[in-house]
């Protein structure tokens, strides 16, 4: 379920994702975000994240939302926890990127938390 993130002017800034979206017991889903470099630290990741929460709970009614980050990814840290979600772990070597497995920190939302 992709989605853009756009800017004041409407101006494509980022994207943002639910993946393996889940029904039946699980109720839960994915989700990714990126936010072009010179669009960072003005907000568009923090409100694209909180508009995307309450789709997947309001409208998809799922249960949790997990969203992971590179460890030394502070700012998308800041995003997820400013809007509530939890870090609980660690996944060693999690993803694949710039031709490297890396480390991600793992977080969490869930419906009643929010």
């Amino acid at each position: 379920m992709p989605h853009v993130i756009l800017d004041e002017d409407s101006q494509v800034v980022g994207r943002i994702t639910f993946s393996g979206i889940t029904y039946g017991a699980f109720q839960s889903c994915n989700m990714g975000y990126w936010v072009a470099q010179e669009s960072n630290g003005r907000g568009y990741a923090t409100d694209a994240v909180r508009a995307m929460t309450a789709l997947a709970f309001k409208e998809l009614n799922l249960h949790r939302i997990q969203a992971e980050t590179l460890i030394p990814n502070a700012r998308s840290q800041r995003v997820l926890e400013r809007v509530g979600f939890v870090r609980y772990g660690t996944a060693p070597k999690y993803l694949k990127i710039a031709g490297q497995w890396q480390d991600h920190l793992m977080y969490q939302l869930l419906t009643d938390s929010h």
